[in-house]
């Protein structure tokens, strides 16, 4: 019986090593299959980022701006290479190391696994019409040495003497990785967060950049036109003196009035696409916004309280009459929001800022003086207010605005070196913050 039982407990551990074997083989299969399909998901992610940011330049063909998003790429060392592709699938802008070749064309989106590493393309599209393509190729460990690794796991697991001990210590390493694992989800769940605020950031900078330099071409060369119809209606006036009548002087003096609203909608377009000339000369917001005190009561009205809290004593370098103009048009537009009257607060702050507030792209930390012009009315939605820069938007009645008044302030301030930050929300009213850097020398005009 002694020798049966032994038997039978011989029989008994070899099944539970057998088992625990099938076990582990299943679970190194299981592991593997999970480890390709992270691999696979966080380059697809990876080149998905990166079609993301390179629309713009694929789209006008800037090779240069290209190539500094794919410089970015390359300084994770998983990356093995990278590349841009233009709408006819050939290479825009690329890296590769370690003897890694680009194809010189790609056309199709797709994925690889080749064991080694993986290939994923994926479109670049600009208002959902695919526009280009790119390609990343990420470097993997070694099936083998994945395998060889799992192999020495369940040569443990199968050690007769320790089965219990194994069993043990692989339950507190799986509950120990999954902790980890818990934690690095967290963390991607963050640093994702992040990376989509930055990228809708750089995005709206992107397309703000473009419009204003398309927008300040034409109205550059319309500006041109402008001027040599006016020249012609004086030649007009000169040549015919008393025929005109005068009939035909109010004629071209209705055609010299509308050219001259047709110039200054030339110069607040190329005010926001930066390109206007400015004066700057050394200010205090502060007093620039009480000397005109008489002007903004005048211009809101009755219904609309004015109270001030102007604080800041830094001076900033800017152009006095666009600065006067920036806060009446941000005065009218408080008005507007308020048609059953309400409160306007304007503030002046100065303030040092570490880091950039919410949304802003490009911004440099130092001293600066706040200009905030809060009021009281409706507010706004998020999507209006993520658009209420755009040239043209307006919510305005047809009619009763251009859609260029926040435009203009937004190049007006980008020009001189600020940043604009709008805070709204339906039934919160709205404030614009106007940020300008502390000039230090010189005297204050």
């Amino acid at each position: 019986m002694r020798q049966h039982g032994w038997d039978l407990s011989v029989i008994g551990a070899l099944a539970a090593a057998g088992l625990l074997l099938g076990v582990g083989i299943a679970m190194a299969v299981y592991e593997e299959q999970v480890y390709s399909g992270q691999q696979v998901k966080s380059v697809r992610e990876q080149a998905q980022i990166l079609a993301a940011s390179v629309s713009a330049a694929v789209v006008f063909d800037d090779r240069k701006a290209a190539q500094e998003y794919v410089n970015a790429v390359a300084v994770n060392p998983e990356t093995e290479a990278a590349g841009v592709y233009d709408r006819q699938g050939r290479l825009l802008a690329g890296f590769a190391r370690g003897g890694t070749r680009l194809p010189a064309q790609v056309r199709r989106a797709a994925t690889t696994y080749g064991g080694d590493h993986v290939d994923v393309a994926e479109e670049v599209r600009q208002a959902g019409t695919r526009v280009g393509m790119v390609l990343l190729r990420a470097v993997s460990e070694p099936v083998q040495r994945r395998y060889a690794r799992y192999a020495g796991l369940v040569l443990l697991v199968t050690m007769g003497a320790l089965v219990i001990a194994v069993l043990s210590f692989s339950q507190a390493a799986l509950a120990r990785r999954a902790r980890q694992l818990s934690e690095m989800n967290e963390r991607l769940q963050a640093e994702m967060a992040e990376r989509q605020r930055t990228e809708e950031a750089l995005r709206q900078s992107q397309k703000m950049e473009a419009v204003g330099q398309l927008s300040g071409g034409i109205a550059h060369d319309f500006n041109n036109l402008i001027m040599i119809v006016k020249g012609n209606l004086r030649l007009l006036r000169r040549r015919l003196g008393a025929e005109l009548g005068p009939q035909g002087g109010s004629y071209i003096v209705n055609a010299e009035e509308a050219l001259d609203r047709a110039a200054h909608l030339t110069q607040r377009i190329l005010a926001f696409s930066r390109r206007q000339p400015l004066t700057p000369q050394r200010v205090s917001l502060s007093h620039l916004v009480e000397g005109m005190g008489e002007l903004l009561r005048h211009s809101v009205g009755e219904k609309v309280e004015i109270v001030t809290r102007l604080n800041a004593q830094w001076p900033v370098l800017c152009d006095v009459n666009q600065m006067e103009n920036v806060i009446l048009n941000l005065a009218i537009n408080a008005r507007d929001a308020m048609p059953e009257g309400g409160r306007l607060t304007i503030e002046t702050s100065d303030m040092t800022l570490s880091s950039a507030p919410p949304e802003m792209e490009e911004f440099k930390p130092g001293a600066y003086v706040a200009l905030t012009m809060r009021d009281t009315g409706h507010g706004m939605p998020e999507d209006v207010r993520r658009r209420a820069v755009d040239p043209f938007f307006t919510t305005k009645p047809q009619g009763k605005g251009t859609g260029l008044g926040l435009s203009m302030t937004f190049g007006y301030v980008r020009q001189s070196g600020g940043y604009l930050v709008i805070q709204s929300a339906p039934g919160e009213g709205t404030a614009m913050t106007i940020l300008m850097p502390r000039d230090i020398g010189g005297e204050i005009a």
